[in-house]
């Protein structure tokens, strides 16, 4: 087990992944709004995934005819649309340095999402999507924590939050307590519902 969470991944995965830049290095995090509903998050979220697809049929080049650095700035549009409800903006960016079975990682103490660059290789942007809410839902999780009077989620939600950032499981230590720890279920559960109330489309 970690005795400090340093950065909390996605689900490893074995694949191969190829080297690409680092993309979208701002300059800094920013604390964006004075409060952020939970359920405003999620119904937003879901609306930019909809939004994200229904402009892919119009957009030129499509997604999946994009070139990396494209769908790169594509992606971090479709994060734009909704980022600033998880707490924190200017806090996404693709990295070339990342594990192969690491898809994803949110900071808690610089506040920072790294997505592996390998995901943009994906003609699909399900995937890199999906990965982006799941690590922005831990961005909301870590917000609600340092700022327990911002967010309409109730004290016993976030002390189980807390604990769980404070313990945190690594997939190494044990993947099957790692995958259903409560941060990591609640930004799967995240994700999937995001996704499923916006992507009704096609892709």
């Amino acid at each position: 087990m970690l005795e400090e969470l340093n950065q909390i991944e996605r689900p490893p995965k074995e694949r191969q992944i190829e080297s690409w830049q680092d993309w979208y290095r701002d300059s800094s995090v920013t604390v964006s709004r004075d409060f952020c509903d939970v359920d405003e998050f999620e119904s937003r979220t879901s609306w930019s995934v909809q939004n994200f697809l229904e402009r892919d049929i119009y957009r030129e080049p499509s997604y999946s005819e994009a070139s990396i650095e494209q769908r790169a700035e594509y992606i971090k549009d479709f994060h734009n649309n909704f980022c600033e409800l998880s707490g924190y903006s200017r806090n996404l960016h693709f990295s070339d340095s990342m594990e192969p079975n690491n898809l994803g990682a949110f900071d808690p103490v610089t506040k920072r999402i790294d997505l592996n660059a390998e995901l943009l290789c994906n003609a699909n942007p399900k995937e890199v999507m999906e990965t982006v809410m799941h690590e922005s839902r831990h961005a909301y999780q870590d917000f609600a924590i340092n700022n327990p009077e911002k967010v309409s989620v109730n004290s016993d939600t976030i002390a189980t939050w807390k604990y769980n950032f404070e313990h945190y499981i690594s997939p190494e230590y044990d993947y099957e307590a790692y995958y259903y720890q409560p941060i990591e279920a609640d930004a799967n559960d995240f994700a999937e519902r995001a996704f499923n109330g916006g992507g009704n489309h096609t892709i």
